[in-house]
């Protein structure tokens, strides 16, 4: 078998994948590559479209603004 590699990372072999979505409190969320979780929308299918606005954002972002999407990052007072 072929390892599958995603574009951007370094020869790495594609992850082992878990669903990227999920429900919690009848809202629905994503989880990001980097482990932060998004949402909430109100179905499954609007989650599905917030992944694509969120690559959009991702791809246009300037890196202060990812930090909010890092996993351990603090925000807040």
């Amino acid at each position: 078998m072929v390892p599958e590699y995603r574009e951007g990372d370094a020869a790495q072999p594609v992850p082992v994948r878990s669903e990227r979505f999920f429900n919690l409190h009848n809202f629905w969320f994503f989880a990001t590559r980097e482990g932060a979780a998004v949402g909430p929308y109100d179905s499954k299918p609007q989650a599905q479209a917030g992944v694509s606005d969120y690559i959009e954002f991702v791809t246009r972002a300037d890196p202060s603004s990812l930090q909010f999407f890092t996993t351990g990052t603090k925000f807040g007072t």
